[in-house]
């Protein structure tokens, strides 16, 4: 990975002429997150319409399961580096 920004004490810097490249970079970072803030919601919701139908031994709610796992390991990941989804 190319890192962009340089860092110097407690503070970060990007070089001038890499600013539109890690300017797309945090774009795309911040669609990121927007989307694991949208899955932190609808993932719970959906396990929970598929437990009220019974439908707990589903491949799907398996995968959503695992998908939750993974989705509370990523928001953990991003909280020990200062990165709070509100």
């Amino acid at each position: 990975m190319t890192r962009f920004t340089i860092k110097s004490d407690d503070q970060h810097t990007v070089p001038e002429a890499d600013l539109p490249l890690a300017l797309r970079r945090l774009a795309a970072l911040e669609d990121m997150l927007e989307e694991l803030a949208s899955d932190r919601t609808d993932i719970p919701a959906e396990l929970a319409k598929l437990k009220v139908s019974g439908k707990e031994k589903t491949v799907r709610y398996k995968e959503l399961l695992g998908q939750k796992l993974l989705l509370n390991e990523m928001l953990a990941l991003l909280e020990r580096h200062g990165i709070r989804l509100e």
